[in-house]
């Protein structure tokens, strides 16, 4: 039977609902039409994302696994072999030229056998967290699936450069590709036809300045050290001042509610965004901003960080996240702050200052993570087409 152009089997593992997979199979099976697509992986709550990327698929296979970390050992043993039952039932007379795991979870481990198996190439994605977070025995079982895969993807980073070095990745596994962003896509066709005070009116904040506070609802993004700064300094910021606070993901109500009372007890004026935002509303909440504090405390290669540099703003960044690809021609993008106890400080400095000019280098670099740029490089390297 002859083979269709770039007619290849992929396997993806990783978070069904997640928007990078369903944004990176819609735009894959768009690219090439001849691809065929599968998904094996454990249930999740349905996003609100749009559920059109389900046509992507040629077959898809969830199942519900208890794989706590404080499982009790039988329990662990029990969730080992279902993962191995489960695998084996969904590669059962079939044959893979890729298996693409994106976000590298040491279960995987206990599959390795069938992984190699069943396909001609393995290919790893890390993400972030799944590289800096695993210790002792999930380090060992997280490095024991980098040893047996044939390629691992990433960008020209600081990210890859540091895995590359904590699971000894040799050169010769790696490949420059890396995930698009939607948004920076919307924010190239808009930026320029929605201006900053139109985006505050479209959102019912016109007359204010706007400090948006970090982009996810978790406790390490530092909200309260945030509020916190700013109400020390407030009497030297605008009297308009309205924070933005988008924590509309994870899902954590009490986190938000414990964020909400340190607003209050700060008699400061603020926005939170707690429900899911679309594209078109996500760009202009980055495009009504005037100033972005960004200070978790790591991050792997921050894609919001990419849209507040595209829509032009103040951004302060702790200096421990550190983005030497942002850095063009010596110029660095944003104001840095080197701890959190000059947050304060740092804030009316940038508050005071001339923005910052964008390199043109740089503004070019930042368009590169579209989608329609980024997807040729994943195709060919599915394709056999690999380009280093």
């Amino acid at each position: 039977m002859s083979m269709k152009k770039n007619d290849y089997k992929l396997l993806i593992l990783g978070n069904f609902e997640s928007v990078y997979i369903v944004q990176f199979v819609k735009h894959l099976k768009e690219t090439n039409p001849n691809v065929h697509l599968y998904f094996w992986g454990y249930t999740r709550d349905i996003s609100d994302a749009d559920r059109s990327f389900l046509s992507c698929y040629d077959d898809y296979y969830l199942f519900d696994l208890n794989h706590s970390l404080h499982a009790s050992f039988a329990e662990k043993i029990k969730s080992v072999v279902q993962i191995r039952k489960h695998f084996k039932k969904f590669v059962a007379g079939k044959n893979f030229d890729c298996i693409n795991i994106h976000y590298i979870k040491p279960d995987y481990f206990f599959i390795l056998d069938y992984l190699k198996k069943s396909a001609t190439k393995l290919i790893l994605t890390p993400w972030g967290s799944d590289v800096y977070w695993p210790k002792g025995l999930y380090k060992y079982m997280v490095k024991k699936i980098f040893d047996a895969a044939d390629y691992t993807t990433g960008a020209d980073d600081r990210f890859t450069a540091d895995y590359k070095k904590i699971f000894k990745v040799p050169d010769k596994k790696m490949v420059f590709c890396n995930l698009g962003v939607e948004a920076i896509e919307y924010i190239v066709k808009h930026k320029n036809e929605i201006n900053v005070e139109e985006a505050k009116r479209q959102l019912g904040v016109g007359g204010n300045y706007v400090i948006t506070c970090g982009y996810k609802a978790m406790k390490s993004h530092r909200h309260k050290e945030m509020i916190e700064a700013i109400y020390k300094v407030r009497n030297e910021l605008p009297s308009n001042l309205l924070l933005f606070l988008p924590l509309t993901y994870p899902h954590d109500e009490e986190y938000i509610e414990e964020v909400r009372q340190e607003v209050k007890e700060h008699d400061l004026k603020a926005v939170i965004f707690d429900k899911f935002l679309d594209i078109p509303h996500l760009f202009l909440l980055r495009q009504a901003t005037d100033m972005f504090i960004h200070v978790q405390d790591t991050d792997a290669s921050c894609a919001s960080l990419r849209e507040y540099l595209l829509c032009e703003k103040k951004i302060i960044n702790g200096a421990w996240l550190y983005y030497p690809e942002l850095i063009k021609n010596g110029s660095v993008p944003f104001y840095e702050v080197s701890s959190l106890e000059n947050l304060s400080q740092a804030i009316i400095d940038a508050y005071k200052s001339e923005p910052i000019r964008m390199e043109d280098e740089l503004i070019a670099f930042l368009k590169e993570k579209q989608w329609k740029v980024r997807i040729h490089d994943w195709d060919n390297l599915f394709s056999g087409k690999k380009q280093n």
